[in-house]
């Protein structure tokens, strides 16, 4: 017996229907979407470092306040690249010898790298009245390099052993010293390891110029700015006066800078 044409539609919308929910009752849940977001990515800061009239200052140290690993050192022309910044308000500090240290604010978004334009005033320092006649060159300014350098346990070089090392940089300097490492960080420059003995904890070395603390690090010098160079390797070597306050220093490295009167 044929079936009617509207009965027939009937069946089949009927039928189409019950496949239709036996099929949704099967499927499994759709997996949701990735909602990673970029709001964990650092920050990257390029920049330049230059003096009050605007030219590049090279060597000047740019950091991250309260880090120890964010920091880069500026290039021949002022310029420096800071990466792994934390997204957010971070405040920076940059230092040069012979200028005054200053700080500034940026504010950095995940992911992006960001510009910045700083400069550096130059620091007056009343040097003392020193007699000298028209031939001698004075020496005391290293007088306690040399009383170090024929008294004490380290490693001393002066300007003859630079000139005959032919160091391009600072760190050239010191690269075969027993006992020191030197290692490249992002970003540019090196950092200076030193440890005694096999086994020995590898620590980063104190810095002084003149005998005066200093926030920089060997890196920041060219061969070129170093008349006199201390480097003392484990606390067994370092001399009492670089350690007053009892802090443990590891190690310490001593620049004693070109006199200006033998500068090319």
């Amino acid at each position: 017996m044929a079936i009617p044409r509207a009965c027939r539609r009937l069946f089949l919308v009927a039928a189409l229907a019950g496949n239709g929910v036996g099929a949704l009752s099967g499927q499994q849940p759709t997996a949701p979407l990735d909602t990673t977001r970029r709001d964990s990515l650092p920050a990257v800061l390029v920049g330049h470092v230059t003096d009050s009239a605007g030219t590049g200052l090279p060597g000047a140290e740019v950091t991250l306040f309260h880090s120890t690993t964010v920091r880069a050192i500026t290039g021949d022309s002022g310029d420096f690249r800071v990466t792994g910044v934390p997204a957010g308000t971070n405040v920076f500090n940059v230092r040069r010898i012979g200028f005054e240290a200053a700080s500034f604010t940026a504010v950095l978004k995940s992911g992006k790298t960001h510009r910045a334009t700083f400069k550096l005033t130059e620091s007056a320092h009343a040097l003392p009245t020193v007699a000298v006649s028209d031939t001698a060159i004075p020496t005391h300014w290293l007088d306690q390099f040399e009383r170090r350098k024929s008294g004490s346990r380290g490693t001393f070089f002066t300007r003859k052993d630079i000139e005959r090392k032919g160091a391009r940089s600072g760190v050239d300097i010191v690269r075969t010293v027993p006992g020191v490492r030197v290692v490249p960080v992002r970003g540019g420059g090196y950092q200076i390891l030193m440890s005694r003995g096999s086994g020995a904890n590898r620590c980063i070395p104190t810095t002084f110029v003149h005998n005066q603390p200093y926030s920089g690090t060997l890196d920041d010098f060219t061969a070129e700015d170093v008349e006199a160079l201390e480097v003392y390797v484990g606390i067994s070597e370092i001399p009492p006066e670089f350690d007053k306050g009892g802090k443990g220093v590891c190690a310490v490295i001593v620049i004693w800078t070109r006199d200006p009167r033998k500068a090319p």
